[in-house]
């Protein structure tokens, strides 16, 4: 695994409030940046590097989905919620008999079952529905056969601890919390083909090497990749038939 520092290049401009240097070592160091500034802008020029937004935008490119595994599958009704959730399940006629006033509001973020709910409201147990408590989490590689280019994702159904989804069966509550999953975390690439690969942010930009391992895509760099992923994702067909038949 190679670290961030030699995974970044950087293409900072020179400064141009630095005087001229008097020593042969300052006169070598600038026409060492100068030479690096002018190998970087021939890289992103070069019809041959391939920009890694660009490939997470296209509809054409041939993603493949391999590895896709079920890390974690959580669904329970046990786990208790703040008071607020089960107010908030029930129905408007309810919400108007018993308003969100005097010891209720105190309540409000204390954690209890349906059943305690019931009992702070005063009504019967079967008025306050008890949710399915869904959490999903899993990995996939995400692989580009004809450029040999390969990213490792993780992806849940939420940031939440828990999702509570109100359905009729565990299986209906995890196909409900799965229709807004999305990635999170760290994004490993893998760069094993014959062209240079970049990735640009705003005014900066990155080279990803040519190596035969996975490398973390650092900072925000990650953050923009995860923003693209998301974007792209309903047009990457088999991403979602490959989670749902591990779900299954």
């Amino acid at each position: 695994m190679t670290t961030d520092a030699s995974f970044m290049a950087s293409n900072t401009p020179l400064d141009p409030s630095r005087t001229p240097a008097d020593t042969s070592l300052e006169t070598v160091s600038t026409a060492d940046n100068a030479l690096q500034a002018s190998a970087a802008n021939s890289l992103l020029a070069s019809p041959n590097t391939l920009m890694l937004n660009d490939l997470l935008n296209d509809k054409d490119t041939p993603w493949q989905v391999h590895n896709c595994k079920i890390i974690d599958k959580s669904v329970t009704q046990e786990q208790l919620l703040p008071f607020i959730y089960h107010y908030d399940a029930l129905s408007d006629e309810l919400k108007q008999l018993h308003p969100l006033t005097g010891n209720l509001l105190k309540q409000f973020q204390t954690p209890m079952s349906a059943q305690q709910a019931a009992q702070l409201l005063g009504l019967e147990a079967a008025l306050v529905p008890t949710p399915w408590m869904v959490k999903v989490t899993g990995t996939l590689v995400m692989f580009c056969e004809r450029l040999q280019i390969a990213l490792r994702l993780k992806f849940t159904n939420t940031a939440k601890d828990y999702d509570p989804v109100y359905t009729t069966t565990a299986e209906k509550a995890v196909e409900a919390s799965m229709q807004d999953w999305n990635f999170y975390g760290d994004i490993f690439v893998l760069n094993k083909g014959n062209k240079p690969l970049v990735m640009t942010l705003d005014h900066d930009w990155i080279e990803i090497p040519q190596l035969a391992e996975y490398q973390l895509l650092p900072g925000e760099y990650g953050l923009a990749a995860l923003a693209l992923l998301e974007e792209s994702k309903s047009h990457i067909t088999n991403l979602e038939d490959a989670i749902n038949q591990r779900l299954i």
